[in-house]
Formats: C-alpha cells, sequence, structure tokens
C-alpha cells in the first residue's frame, strides 16, 4: 500500500532526525563541560562557544520535537484518551494531525520564515563581541523544526487511516 510506505519512510527520516538530536545532546555536554573546564582551569572563556551551546540547544529542542512526536513521548491529555472508546480513539488520532498538527505547524513556519529571511537579509550577526556570525542559521531552525513536526503530524494521520482501513 502506497501510504504505508510512505509513512514507514517518513518515519524513518525522523527516526535519523531523533538520532541527530541525540548526537548533538552528546556535543552539547562535551562543549559545555569544556566550557566550565576552560573558565575555571584556565581563566578562558569564549563568547561564540557560549552562544554555540544555545544554538545546539536550539536544534536539539526543534529537531527532538519531531522525535518526541513520533514516540508517543509528547503532550498528550492521556487522562481522557485512555478511557475513549477504539472508535473516538481512531477518529481523534486522524483529525487531531489535521485540525491541530499540521494547521499549527504550517502557520509557525509562515510566521517564522519571515524572521528568518529578515535576519538573512540584514546579514544578522551576534550583538555580543567575538559572538557568531549568521545569527539567520540558528533562527531558520524555527520553520525547519516544525516542516518536521508537520511531516511527523503527516505520518500519524496516514498511520491512524491504515489502521482504521485495516480494523475495517
Amino acid at each position: 500500500m502506497l501510504f504505508a510506505g510512505l509513512s514507514q519512510k517518513l518515519d524513518a527520516f525522523i527516526e535519523c532526525i531523533g538520532r541527530l538530536s541525540a548526537w548533538l545532546i552528546f556535543a552539547l555536554v562535551l562543549l559545555v563541560a569544556g566550557n566550565v573546564l576552560a573558565r575555571y582551569f584556565f581563566h578562558v572563556s569564549s563568547v561564540s562557544l557560549q552562544e554555540l551551546e544555545w544554538h545546539l540547544l536550539a536544534a536539539i529542542a526543534m529537531f527532538g520535537s519531531a522525535y518526541t512526536l513520533q514516540q508517543g513521548e509528547h503532550v498528550r491529555v492521556d487522562l481522557f484518551y485512555h478511557t475513549y472508546s477504539s472508535k473516538v480513539k481512531r477518529w481523534m488520532d486522524i483529525l487531531i494531525p489535521v485540525l491541530i498538527i499540521l494547521p499549527f505547524s504550517i502557520f509557525m513556519i509562515y510566521l517564522t520564515s519571515d524572521y528568518v529571511l529578515q535576519s538573512y537579509e540584514m546579514n544578522e550577526v551576534s550583538p555580543d563581541p567575538g559572538g557568531l556570525p549568521y545569527r539567520y542559521l540558528v533562527k531558520a531552525l524555527l520553520p525547519l523544526g516544525f516542516f518536521l513536526i508537520a511531516l511527523q503530524g503527516f505520518a500519524l494521520f496516514l498511520k491512524a487511516l491504515i489502521h482504521t482501513e485495516q480494523e475495517s
């Protein structure tokens, strides 16, 4: 079935993004530890490396949110969901991606794209001396992250359709 293959490919892609996010966490831990050790033992500090910590954290949050959605670890009101009948759950699994996840993600992509474009056009850099250039790159994580959430929302929608079709 076409939907099943597409859903599996989207899941595999988001799984790779999740692994990338895990490696970014490892890199962030090493960077923070290195910055702390350099500051306390060698009395050396780098503004750009401290800013890089925040940039990595932004990437982890935006990439990790799509993976979190895929794994079912996102915030959901399970207090009510688990009491619903299987028919209501199926409808919720179909409608929530279509009515909430996809529209919200598309809206956020729309809003944040101008933000990134403005930063790119003015060649925005860090306001701090010694900070990182190309501020638009970290800002580009916003629409990219919401695009990944939209992809995962679409995959959830396809899975719910497949599940509903198989039960019919």
